[in-house]
């Protein structure tokens, strides 16, 4: 009897473990995806928080202003996408955060964000 007793209580060790494993991974996966959305809402808000540094500046011409608050409203647009895609979306992929190298940690694999292109000023072109 101590003997299936012995068994059963390893089994369930090792049930626990496995379920302890799983919703460690879960974790992980939720603040990798977490990190990867974060970097990819930092990159309009830069535009934004440029661009409104750049207003609060003056001193800059009625085109160049014009082209800036563009380019907020562009910034606002891609956030909007982002948020809207992060809403619908049901399943992440993580990929390496800098290719080749695994310690750098992962973020989100989001193809269709990776085609976008953040809003260029007049002066980089």
């Amino acid at each position: 009897m101590s003997m299936e007793k012995t068994d059963e209580s390893s089994s369930e060790t090792a049930t626990r473990l496995r379920v302890a494993e799983l919703q460690a991974e879960r974790a992980k996966m939720v603040m990798e995806s977490l990190a990867g959305f974060c970097h990819a809402l930092g990159q309009p808000a830069t535009v934004l928080l440029s661009s409104m540094e750049l207003l609060k500046m003056g001193g800059i011409d009625e085109e160049t202003k014009r082209q800036v608050v563009d380019m907020c409203y562009d910034a606002v647009m891609e956030i909007k996408s982002l948020l809207a895609e992060m809403k619908q979306r049901r399943e992440y992929v993580a990929e390496a955060y800098l290719a080749g190298n695994e310690s750098a940690g992962n973020m989100i694999s989001l193809p269709e964000w990776s085609d976008k292109v953040p809003p260029k000023a007049s002066w980089d072109k």
